[in-house]
């Protein structure tokens, strides 16, 4: 099955029987709820949003072209909003092992979306799985119209910001490993909770 029948598929199947804004929300919901999880190794690969729904873990890149493909589909613009941002600067209770690793780790860029919706763009932001919430993460809800709030809190000045030293490219990989390691034992504990 290739990536656009997949995605025309999902689309159905979360959107059967429902209205617009219904509709609207329900794609936005799917797609937030899957766990959130970088994987530095599917950016080589062309079909990275295939990968993410069949494997069921993504980050806010993939995840936000899904969406954005999607509300598309059901009659809505859409732009990318880039934010810069830093690890380090989230309110985050990040656990030492990954606290030991900012000093060198360089700043990211974070991808949501913008939906023209009565007139006006409003910032949605699926990024965050629900299962996360219990250790401070911001879990968007969506009511079909409104903003939602970002995923990260952004640099409001940073120079150099796209400059990414290969000195760091181990740290960024450490820290990804690490990340996603803690998610996952966030989601285990909810899970026996």
């Amino acid at each position: 099955m290739n990536g656009n029948t997949l995605y025309s598929s999902l689309l159905q199947e979360w959107t059967k029987g429902l209205l617009k804004e219904e509709s609207l929300i329900s794609v936005f919901t799917h797609i937030r709820d899957i766990p959130y999880a970088i994987v530095p190794e599917w950016n080589d690969s062309d079909d990275i949003i295939r990968r993410m729904v069949t494997e069921n873990k993504g980050w806010c890149g993939p995840k936000h072209h899904l969406l954005a493909w999607m509300v598309q589909q059901l009659g809505v613009r859409t732009r990318y909003r880039y934010i810069p941002f830093r690890w380090q600067d989230q309110p985050f209770h990040y656990p030492e092992s990954i606290t030991i690793l900012f000093p060198d780790l360089p700043s990211s860029v974070h991808l949501c979306l913008e939906v023209f919706l009565a007139g006006e763009w409003k910032l949605i932001d699926a990024t965050w799985d629900p299962r996360l919430k219990r250790a401070g993460f911001p879990i968007n809800t969506w009511d079909g119209g409104s903003d939602t709030i970002p995923a990260v809190c952004k640099i409001t000045h940073e120079p150099n910001l796209t400059q990414r030293s290969h000195d760091n490219q181990e740290v960024r990989i450490t820290f990804v490993r690490r990340f996603n390691a803690w998610l996952e034992s966030i989601r285990e504990e909810e899970r026996y909770n």
